[in-house]
């Protein structure tokens, strides 16, 4: 099998791309985060779909109706075009198409699991054979790998069956014990020897020829029965042909018998959770409803709360800046309003008066700031220079007595500036002398009151109206307050009565989830399933009721499943027996003459002396019949596992022997892969992980060589070298590109050094 080209319209982080597998190895060398991996999961998406975790992995970011791409690839000298379309969240709105190139049309006979159909391996197996990854490679192949490969090379996968025919056979010897104080044969034996000694009795009393001739009329009539059950099951095997095809059909209803039990069992299990409560998409609906109604009212009252926080906090503020045990009164406002306005007017009389005052320049300040100035420059020059003479001292001392120079000049210059300050300060006549100390009285009440608030400005109008409007803010944050207090208590009563309701219906299923929101969720999927199951299941009996009835599968005319071999060693112990029933009646005729007496009872003890004889001759041939049945059964399975574990070492050793030399390892019945080291044979694991992916990789292609002897399949391998030393890397792509004569290798890397270029014609 072979991918001929491939062209993706859109996966993963890849859209819009085409490639043409011209040559048997296509090697692709890519920067990490390309696409690689990515172009390899739509290969196998292509024959075998996609599941749910790749889905979403490897749906598009941009929104898309659906995804995909077409994938041609030739086997069995056929071309074929597989289209596919993946929806991002539905699988059942996947769609699917195969075509047969040659002939141009559609196959609609071939299921969208294309690559079981091809590779004769399901996805799983796919990844653990002809796709080679990066990473640790698992040293088993999994259950029906192991199958197959014991199919075509050995003939059969019954090495469970085996185990379980010995322990049955073992135990039926353990039962019989032919050499043993206990067991049937030994019971039997026993019995057999008290009948003989009766026997030894009644030949003394001399049996009765009238018994005896009725013990012949018995035996005639258990042979009319044998001859009767000879013809019956004669005419079985006469019928057995016809009844072939009935069979089958029965064996078809019991796969359909079979699946509706198992849907019947599936939706038990789904309805575990309604505890046998009866839950309606209604009754759902409804509790949703409240559900969003409490969830509703939770968010307003976070919401409310946060409101309310934020009142308090500027309420706090508020009261703070207010002085919360001295909060002013309408009163308190109005009288310092009064105060206010009466200091307005004492400083109008005041500015009335006031004589131009003189106004002297600061000289003195000014000269000694500058000089101070000039000489902290010079204390800072030394200073700094202390560090880099060699003189050090001397020159840090003069600096800090500079610096402390110029300090003291600052000092003159403030005092100086100070007292011109003074000399410039309006002076009052005579007359409005008298307003100065009322003046001073009234400003000091009024920047007591303000400083209780936190208010130091000398702008007394503008403080009162900030304390008229924060008393203003704090009676209207109150109010505010006070009612989302008590609209918050109404609405907590509403959560917790809604709360309790929803957890009370909740309470009657047993959903596994914390949440109310989850447990709501688990309900809908469940009942959801219900009905789906439901439908499904009555899709099933219709179907089934059909089917009996196109096919007249009734109680009249159903065959019971019957083994030819079976009937004809039936056939063949009734014959026996009918050989035995007739000799023993010649012995009877003869004994006639000897037995005049108590014939009935020799006859009786005769019969149970010979039907315990051939049963213990039936246990004793049993037994020997079961210990070679073991002996034979354990050397075809030696043999079967020699068959199919030595073609697979073969195989390993062809890839093993070009990269080590010399070394001695073996491969169990399951495919392990293990080391003959001095303490014994060791497994892989215990070994470094380079030299684990080494073996992995020939066991990987002496597998592949192993499942397909015929038709070739292609081969991926993305990036498997990457622990390879340079020596094993050579080889390793050494190996590739010998193998790529009979393999398709479609391969990857995102080094330089692991690229593996093609040969040029």
């Amino acid at each position: 099998m072979k991918i001929l080209s491939l062209y993706i319209e859109s996966f993963g982080k890849i859209k819009d791309y085409s490639y043409d597998f011209s040559n048997n190895l296509n090697s692709f060398y890519q920067e990490n985060g390309w696409g690689k991996t990515t172009l390899t999961v739509f290969i196998k998406s292509m024959l075998y779909g996609l599941n749910n975790e790749d889905r979403i992995k490897y749906t598009p970011w941009k929104s898309l109706s659906s995804f995909g791409g077409l994938l041609i690839i030739e086997a069995k000298n056929k071309k074929y075009r597989i289209e596919r379309q993946f929806n991002p969240k539905n699988i059942d709105l996947d769609s699917f198409h195969i075509y047969d190139i040659d002939l141009g049309k559609e196959l609609k006979n071939i299921d969208s699991n294309v690559g079981e159909k091809f590779l004769n391996l399901n996805s799983t197996s796919f990844e653990r054979s002809v796709f080679i990854p990066e990473e640790k490679i698992d040293g088993g192949f999994g259950s029906d790998i192991e199958a197959k490969l014991a199919n075509l090379i050995g003939g059969t996968n019954d090495s469970e069956s085996f185990d379980k025919a010995c322990e049955i056979l073992s135990n039926r010897m353990n039962q019989i014990k032919l050499n043993n104080k206990k067991g049937i044969i030994c019971d039997k034996k026993k019995k057999m020897a008290a009948i003989e000694s009766e026997i030894d009795d009644c030949i003394a009393k001399v049996a009765g020829i009238s018994l005896i001739q009725e013990d012949l009329e018995i035996k005639n009539k258990e042979l009319i029965k044998l001859n009767e059950k000879k013809r019956t099951i004669s005419k079985q095997i006469i019928n057995y042909s016809k009844s072939q095809d009935m069979q089958a059909k029965y064996a078809v209803l019991k796969k359909y018998e079979d699946d509706v039990k198992a849907t019947k069992e599936k939706l038990n299990s789904n309805n575990e959770i309604f505890n046998g409560n009866s839950l309606t998409q209604e009754d759902l609906l409804s509790v949703k409803n409240q559900y969003k109604k409490l969830t509703s009212l939770k968010t307003a009252a976070e919401f409310e709360k946060e409101k309310n926080i934020n009142v308090y906090e500027r309420l706090q503020q508020l009261e703070e800046t207010l002085s919360k045990y001295d909060l002013p009164t309408s009163i308190d406002i109005a009288n310092i309003s009064k105060k206010i306005e009466k200091l307005n007017n004492i400083k109008g009389v005041l500015s009335a008066h006031e004589e131009e005052p003189v106004h002297h320049k600061p000289v003195l300040g000014i000269s000694f700031t500058i000089i101070s100035s000039i000489i902290l420059l010079i204390g800072v020059g030394l200073f700094v220079y202390s560090f880099f003479s060699s003189y050090k001292d001397n020159f840090l001392l003069s600096g800090i007595c500079v610096m402390v120079a110029a300090t003291l000049g600052y000092v003159l210059s403030i005092a100086f500036f100070l007292i011109n300050a003074n000399k410039n300060q309006p002076k009052y006549n005579d007359k409005v002398k008298s307003y100065d100390y009322e003046l001073r009285s009234t400003e000091e009440e009024i920047r007591t009151f303000f400083f209780k608030y936190h208010l130091y400005s000398n702008d007394y109008t503008n403080n009162l109206f900030i304390v008229r409007s924060n008393v203003q803010k704090y009676t209207e944050l109150k109010a505010e307050y006070d009612l989302i207090d008590h609209e918050g208590g109404n609405r907590e009563k509403k959560i917790e009565e809604l709360t309790k309701e929803i957890n009370l219906f909740l309470a009657k299923f047993k959903t596994t989830a914390l949440t109310i929101e989850e447990r709501i969720g688990e309900l809908n999927t469940h009942l959801r399933n219900k009905i789906d199951i439901e439908n499904n299941l009555n899709l099933k009996i219709n179907y089934i009721n059909k089917y009996i009835i196109e096919n007249k599968l009734n109680d009249t005319n159903k065959f019971e499943a019957v083994d030819i071999n079976q009937l004809n060693s039936e056939i063949e112990r009734i014959d026996n027996e009918i050989a035995i029933i007739n000799e023993e009646k010649t012995k009877d005729a003869n004994e006639i003459i000897e037995f005049e007496v108590d014939v009935e009872k020799l006859d009786e003890l005769k019969c149970n002396y010979e039907e315990l004889k051939k049963e213990v001759d039936a246990l004793e041939n049993e037994y020997r019949i079961l210990e070679l049945s073991i002996k034979y059964l354990t050397n075809s399975q030696n043999a079967l596992l020699k068959r199919y574990v030595q073609p697979m070492k073969d195989s390993v050793n062809k890839y093993v022997n070009q990269i080590f030399k010399n070394i001695d390892y073996n491969i169990d019945t399951s495919f392990k892969f293990q080391f003959s080291t001095e303490d014994g044979l060791k497994d892989l694991t215990n070994f470094s992980r380079g030299l684990q992916s080494i073996i992995s990789i020939c066991m990987r292609f002496a597998l592949i060589d192993c499942l397909y002897p015929n038709e070739k399949p292609f081969i991926i391998l993305d990036d498997p070298f990457v622990s390879f030393d340079d020596e094993k890397l050579r080889l390793g792509k050494k190996i590739i590109k010998d193998i790529s004569s009979k393999y398709q290798i479609i391969y990857f890397t995102c080094h330089k050094s692991r690229q593996i270029l093609m040969d040029k014609n």
